[in-house]
């Protein structure tokens, strides 16, 4: 067995980052940028009122001229020309500044006697309310960097600067093959001796969570030829292959076997850690196949810990783990030594308490948890208020 940190290590070091794929920015949301990104333009391309009111010489006011208004600029459609001294132009948000123009005074600071406008507006400047050309980002300046993950407010920047397409790396395909006689399907009766079958609904809403859309899953009883077949197909079409159930060695167990025949490349089998010891990693052909025990809980927990860091390093991320945050104990624990474990727990960012029901089959608690309380092997009692690893989930 390895360590915990020996196993995330070794992850790393054996995925690569994926292709590069162009993509259209409406679908780009997630994605890791491939490429430094530079602005084509200055934004905003024009100066821009930034509120409904009237734009004039900031001079005019400050000298008690009688201002009157001439002409008008809204939105897309801008008024022509200059303004002279005396003249005023009523503005809406978003609408160009008129030449000669060094102010905009919101309406509601304003009464109208006519065309002309009386102002009471004591901390008038020049340059109020307008959004100078060249303020959010100007004509080739570096605007989001590469490595970057997109957020909705990424592909609107994007949007802004006129860009369709964007240079992003590839996000994996993956594929689900859940291993087991004792499975069934929910959704049905359920029969004598059998358990409904959930890890792979597990695994697909994980996979969701954390941007993966490209899924398929597989189900294949305790049976060394349709394991077999399985993977061939996993094989053919997914970069990332999970397996779940079967990876331990007893004697319904296949999936070693399988992995073996087919020359896959061993990277490590079992983990120091509680839940998910028996956790298998290796790869063959440039694609990525993870044993997962059968167990629920574990099975979520490697994911976590294991699957989210090679999946975010194929999709180009820069960092890859989890959030984790370091916490006292809201009370005391114990364990033995030599394993890492991994505790369902709650956070009020405060104190982290790890919950009731920590076996690997029990789910329910897990439901409950927002975060994993990470113990370290080398512990055994660690009282009330010792500072622990937590990752955010």
């Amino acid at each position: 067995m390895i360590s915990v940190k020996e196993a995330q290590k070794k992850i790393l070091e054996t995925v690569s980052s994926s292709g590069i794929e162009t993509k259209n920015i409406s679908e780009a949301d997630g994605h890791v940028l491939s490429k430094n990104i530079f602005s084509p333009l200055d934004l905003p391309p024009f100066d821009q009122s930034a509120m409904d009111g009237y734009a004039i010489i900031a001079d005019d006011y400050f000298n008690k001229k009688s201002i009157q208004v001439t002409g008008e600029s809204s939105a897309g459609k801008s008024f022509r020309g200059k303004i002279n001294s005396g003249n005023a132009i009523r503005i809406f948000t978003g609408a160009e500044i008129p030449g000669g123009a060094d102010a905009v005074v919101m309406q509601e600071k304003v009464s109208v006697n006519g065309n002309e406008i009386i102002i009471a507006d004591e901390n008038l400047a020049p340059g109020q309310n307008i959004r100078s050309r060249g303020s959010q980002i100007r004509k080739k300046e570096l605007a989001l960097e590469k490595g970057m993950i997109l957020n909705p407010a990424g592909v609107g920047f994007i949007a802004s600067m006129g860009l369709k397409r964007v240079s992003v790396f590839r996000k994996p395909s993956v594929i689900i093959i859940t291993t087991g006689n004792e499975l069934q399907k929910p959704g049905s009766k359920l029969s004598k001796g059998k358990i409904f079958e959930s890890n792979s609904i597990t695994l697909l809403s994980a996979l969701k969570k954390e941007g993966i859309e490209n899924v398929k899953t597989l189900f294949v009883p305790d049976d060394a030829l349709k394991t077999h077949k399985a993977f061939q197909q996993a094989m053919r079409n997914s970069d990332f292959i999970l397996f779940t159930g079967g990876i331990s060695v007893g004697d319904y167990d296949f999936v070693g076997s399988v992995l073996k025949k087919e020359n896959a490349k061993e990277i490590f089998y079992k983990v120091k850690q509680k839940p998910g010891k028996p956790l298998y990693f290796g790869t063959k052909n440039k694609k990525y196949i993870f044993g997962l025990p059968g167990n629920p809980a574990a099975v979520l927990t490697c994911f976590y810990e294991y699957i989210i860091p090679a999946i975010r390093k194929f999709s180009g991320h820069t960092h890859c783990f989890l959030p984790s945050i370091q916490l006292p104990l809201s009370e005391t624990i114990q364990k033995k030594k030599g394993l890492t474990h991994f505790l369902k727990a709650v956070t009020d960012f405060k104190t982290v308490t790890p919950l009731k029901g920590q076996e690997s089959y029990i789910m329910r608690s897990y439901s409950e948890a927002n975060c994993i309380a990470c113990i370290s092997e080398e512990d055994e009692i660690l009282d009330a208020g010792k500072i622990v690893a937590v990752h955010l989930i």
